[in-house]
């Protein structure tokens, strides 16, 4: 997922609108509760699925951009509401609710949308001042990009066309092997009425995360501004009961670097900082249950794996990055 903006939320809104403990949206009426609270306090229309322990809000807008193709005022102000209505209900309601996750899209142009997902202990832990705002809004997630479901749909749909199927034959072909549930987050989405929608699990949640918050560590600190990172992505593995996180991404320097010794330093400095933010979200969430990171850059095939014994002895001062780096190949 890219990160974009962080979407303001004010604290003081949130948490003097719900109460601990508090029961006001059961479970049994959940997505009506839902739907009529965002008709009737925000004027908003808004259709809610559950999947799992996932609750999803998709929300049409007509302006969602502004001139400069940026989320428009009106659509944050909007996306503010959904994201407000949506934390109140996840704090009052006996729905077992882990994530929930909200898409919108310009209703002109569908096939770009907007997903948000936040953790729901989060939401908790800010809400006891256990972790601060900066470090909260790092907890969400926000991606803008295409749609992947209408993408998919439209590649199919020009083979279709070829084979001159008639409208049933077609929906039956889409329907039995395209339009299924996502298998990853980047597949998460809504689309001709339908959500595209996963039960997020804790562990591909964090991989994500570290994900986007490497990306935003290179765009925003100015002092990495010389590197250029792409196709950075975070995902959770299990192969015979080893368990890992995998981070991978491609970079280049914007300054000449001619030399193996200038380039070793730019890997040590990216990896350091890639190690930073993977040992951030890891020790902060308390995350045991893994072996290992692997880290790999795409241009040079250079691999850097970390156990989790590492990560913590590094997060607690008691192992040093450069003894980390020693075995980077």
């Amino acid at each position: 997922m890219k990160r974009l903006c962080l979407i303001g939320l004010s604290f003081s809104i949130l948490f003097s609108s719900v109460g601990c403990n508090e029961v006001t949206y059961p479970k049994a009426t959940l997505r009506e509760s839902i739907i009529k609270l965002c008709r009737d306090e925000y004027d908003l229309n808004v259709d809610v699925t559950l999947s799992g322990k996932t609750l999803a809000l998709y929300m049409p807008l007509m302006n969602l951009f502004g001139a400069t193709l940026s989320l428009s005022e009106e659509a944050q102000d909007k996306i503010q509401d959904v994201i407000l209505g949506a934390s109140r209900i996840t704090l009052s309601t006996d729905a077992d609710i882990k994530f929930y996750c909200i898409i919108t899209q310009d209703v002109r142009i569908p096939e770009i949308q907007l997903v948000i997902i936040k953790y729901v202990d989060d939401i908790k832990r800010a809400f006891y001042s256990d972790i601060s705002r900066g470090e909260y809004f790092k907890r969400t997630l926000i991606d803008m990009s295409e749609n992947p479901q209408a993408k998919k749909e439209k590649a199919i749909t020009d083979v279709l066309d070829k084979m001159e199927l008639d409208q049933e034959m077609r929906d039956k072909v889409l329907d039995d092997f395209f339009r299924s549930e996502p298998g990853s987050l980047d597949g998460i989405g809504y689309w001709n009425g339908k959500f595209y929608i996963k039960n997020i699990t804790f562990e591909e949640f964090l991989a994500e995360q570290i994900a986007s918050r490497i990306r935003m560590r290179f765009s925003e600190e100015e002092s990495l501004n010389r590197y250029d990172l792409k196709l950075v992505t975070g995902n959770f593995a299990v192969k015979d009961r080893f368990r890992f996180f995998l981070i991978s991404f491609s970079a280049e320097s914007l300054l000449f670097t001619s030399t193996p010794d200038e380039r070793a330093l730019m890997e040590d400095d990216i990896f350091k900082n890639i190690i930073n933010e993977i040992s951030n979200v890891v020790y902060g969430y308390k995350f045991r249950d893994f072996n290992l990171v692997k880290i790999e850059e795409k241009n040079y095939s250079t691999e850097l794996a970390v156990s989790k014994e590492d990560i913590y002895l590094f997060k607690r001062g008691k192992l040093g990055i450069n003894t980390i780096l020693s075995v980077l190949n």
